[in-house]
């Protein structure tokens, strides 16, 4: 039987057609269950009702994306939970990450959820000034270090804002970003704050020691498993979910063509020796 050679345009293509399938057709593919993420979990679900979260830290969206799935799914527990939120950015492009992630978690009321803006959550600008300068500063004073909100609103008139006034206010700092290391320095290293990463894989690789260097302080997920161990919590299905269900199908193709591509190999040895 002769076998078709496999060119390489033929096998794009189809590695193509594979990655789009879980979009359309869930694969549901199983993956284990990380203790971090467990932990992490069981933090926020333990927080008191009306407790402060600080979403803060520096990033660019394109690389934060792979933190997105975790952090939506975290900010549907904390609505569910009455717990609040204030979000701190430090580089230019994360006041566009903090907004898309509260958009695209539906907790606003104006697209059905329990929170109201200025009680439950505020957006704050970017805080120009280097990371560890402007933690330090909002951790001590945070009226001193900022005075509006993202909209230009003095933070005096936010109902939120009057009951965060320092680090002694704040029940948790969430990190959605490449970088983590100024925040553990300052505000888990300085101010023993509990903080948390929702990493993309690379951050996870570099930085994961930091669980090790602050046991209990510091918790870190890993990428897009990470991002679908923490729907699964949550009971949802996101874009975590659709990635591992992408890489599993992708994975499996390509070990077919691994395969095929042998076949054909030897076939055609096969053939020159005869």
């Amino acid at each position: 039987m002769s076998i078709p050679e496999l060119k390489s345009e033929h096998v794009w293509v189809v590695l193509l057609i594979v990655a789009l399938i879980p979009a359309l057709f869930p694969l549901h593919a199983p993956f284990p269950m990380s203790d971090p993420t467990k932990r992490i979990y069981d933090i926020i679900e333990s927080l008191p009702e009306g407790s402060i979260v600080i979403m803060g830290g520096g990033g660019v969206f394109a690389f934060d994306l792979e933190s997105s799935p975790g952090m939506i799914a975290s900010l549907k527990q904390m609505a569910r939970k009455h717990v609040r939120l204030v979000t701190l950015p430090v580089w230019s492009e994360t006041p566009q990450f903090h907004k898309f992630v509260i958009d695209a978690s539906r907790v606003d009321k104006k697209f059905g959820g329990p929170w109201t803006y200025g009680v439950d959550y505020v957006l704050l600008p970017y805080i120009p000034g280097g990371d560890m300068v402007v933690f330090d500063s909002f951790l001590t004073d945070v009226h001193k270090t900022v005075s509006i909100d993202l909209a230009g609103t003095p933070i005096d008139q936010l109902p939120l804002m009057n009951d965060l006034h320092d680090f002694h206010d704040i029940a948790l700092w969430i990190c959605p970003h490449w970088g983590f290391v100024p925040v553990v320095r300052i505000v888990t290293g300085q101010y023993d704050v509990t903080t948390i990463s929702f990493a993309q894989s690379t951050a996870y690789a570099f930085f994961s020691p930091y669980m090790q260097a602050y046991p209990g302080k510091v918790y870190m997920t890993n990428g897009y498993i990470g991002g679908a161990q923490y729907e699964k919590l949550c009971g949802i299905t996101g874009l975590g979910h659709l990635v591992v269900d992408t890489y599993t199908a992708m994975s499996l193709f390509i070990a077919f063509f691994i395969i095929l591509g042998n076949i054909t190999m030897l076939s055609k040895g096969k053939e020159e020796e005869e």
